[in-house]
């Protein structure tokens, strides 16, 4: 099935592919590529830590359905040193796949394919209608299609890819021509976990995404030459599933952080505000090898007597890194309507970010044109003096 989904991706983004036993995957034009596409691990530089991390956020989402094989195989193609490798859910029979949600209505033809599958689930609070993962076999799942989101991007490529597994995921990063990082999120774990045990299983989302992260070989301590070659974080947005991850694995996590007064789903914090002073940083650095806060938490706007604006830094970049946190904001998009408020660029909020603030990492939409713009600083020999990467 793996194999099926590459070369469907690959020939979508413009390449040949012969099936075989062996398969051959030629992708012209291709700048990393030079040669078949590898069938097996190849031995490639390990991960460069010289700049910034470039994170494909759901893949190359601004260019194609999130979380779909050719969006995957686009950010590695376009240099992202991180695919967000993937926003984990789980089916009914508890296997992980790629799904920013729960839900799949809004992101498959699911409510099409199965009718009878709809109901509601309150999750973290809110109500959810339609047809959820939980309720389907991965059997089933084989017969949906995804979708795009967002109606403001392009609709062409719907109904044409499959959902893929977390799994087939890995194989994708695993065959790159270049060492590229897997970044999976255990979503909602609270609610995945209480309605696993409500049905007598006997597992968690969080061994689910460690098992096939062992399986695979990742899972080795943060900068290590192991990890260097296998490079992996695990993030979430609730704390205890990742407090327990660290007594299960070395493998590096990210605590993930919304707005200040958004309240935790397993109610480990009142809210992500009290995450983020001096005190609560360095509990979480206890499990936690980083941070990855929404971008607008990391400046406040001030209004100058004439009436101009600028930005100036609530701290928490700076409180991070001196509780020896890494710190990769969330989410950097081209379009100028989600540009941060004085920023009329993507490159203003590049060089925001990654220069003035010294942020380590960011998740992209477009993580072609970050991987490009942290290509042209590197020639322009800029340096990084707060990088903790």
């Amino acid at each position: 099935m793996a194999v099926r989904i590459v070369a469907l991706a690959l020939f979508a983004l413009g390449a040949s592919a012969a099936l075989g036993p062996d398969i051959d995957v030629m992708v012209p034009g291709y700048p990393l590529v030079d040669g078949p596409m590898p069938h097996k691990r190849m031995s490639y530089a390990p991960l460069d830590r010289s700049k910034p991390y470039a994170i494909g956020h759901r893949g190359d989402a601004g260019e194609f359905p999130e979380h779909s094989s050719l969006a995957y195989l686009s950010g590695i193609k376009h240099g992202a040193d991180f695919i967000e490798c993937c926003d984990v859910v789980l089916t009914k029979d508890y296997v992980p796949i790629c799904r920013h949600e729960p839900l799949l209505s809004n992101t498959t033809n699911a409510d099409s394919v199965f009718p009878t599958k709809k109901r509601t689930y309150v999750i973290d609070g809110y109500n959810s209608t339609g047809v959820h993962a939980i309720d389907l076999t991965l059997k089933e799942i084989r017969k949906l299609r995804l979708r795009e989101r967002l109606y403001s991007r392009s609709q062409v490529y719907n109904d044409w890819y499959p959902v893929i597994t977390f799994e087939e995921c890995i194989h994708f990063a695993q065959h790159a021509p270049r060492v590229v990082g897997i970044y999976p999120e255990t979503k909602h774990p609270t609610w995945h976990d209480t309605l696993i045990k409500a049905r007598k299983g006997k597992t968690t989302i969080t061994d689910q995404v460690l098992y096939y992260l062992k399986k695979h070989g990742y899972g080795a301590a943060l900068n290590t030459p192991e990890w260097l070659a296998k490079p992996v974080f695990l993030q979430s947005f609730e704390s205890n599933n990742l407090a327990y991850a660290r007594t299960k694995s070395q493998v590096p996590i990210i605590q993930l952080m919304d707005d200040f007064t958004v309240p935790l789903p397993d109610r480990s914090f009142p809210n992500y505000g009290a995450m983020m002073t001096s005190d609560a940083l360095a509990k979480i650095a206890k499990y936690a090898n980083g941070i990855g806060p929404w971008k607008e938490t990391l400046q406040q706007t001030v209004t100058r007597t004439d009436g101009t604006q600028y930005l100036n830094s609530t701290g928490l970049v700076e409180r991070a890194h001196a509780a020896g946190l890494q710190v990769h904001l969330y989410t950097l998009r081209n379009e100028p309507n989600y540009h941060t408020n004085t920023l009329t660029s993507i490159e203003d909020e590049y060089a925001y970010y990654f220069k003035t603030l010294g942020v380590d990492g960011g998740f992209t939409d477009f993580p072609g044109t970050l991987a490009q713009w942290l290509r042209n600083e590197v020639a322009k020999n800029t340096t990084w003096p707060a990088l903790k990467i």
